[in-house]
């Protein structure tokens, strides 16, 4: 597919010190992605320093009634942190990847 940007988008680009707009798409999208990516991983930390094991072994030790390790923790509060922490390692690994795709551009 070929396209041809505005005048104005390249003569921005260049005035805020960028070598093209797409050079400013890549790196600002790379930025993005990088700040998506930290938030997700600390969220990813937050549970694994709460629990003290990564999600898989939560998984795992969450559904094992002689596990007595998450006693500690209410039903309902492992319930949910179980639905936000799987999905900060969904989010953390899709953001991984779209940032290694623009570092590779």
């Amino acid at each position: 597919m070929i396209f041809t940007l505005d005048p104005a988008l390249e003569e921005t680009a260049h005035a805020l010190g960028y070598q093209s707009a797409i050079a400013f798409a890549r790196i600002e999208l790379s930025n993005r992605a990088a700040q998506k990516l930290a938030f997700y991983k600390s969220r990813v930390e937050l549970y694994e320093q709460k629990y003290g094991m990564t999600y898989e072994e939560f998984k795992a030790r969450v559904m094992d009634p002689s596990d007595t390790s998450l006693k500690r923790f209410g039903i309902i509060e492992k319930e949910d942190d179980d639905f936000e922490w799987e999905d900060a390692v969904y989010m953390a690994q899709s953001y991984q990847r779209k940032f290694d795709a623009l570092s590779q551009l």
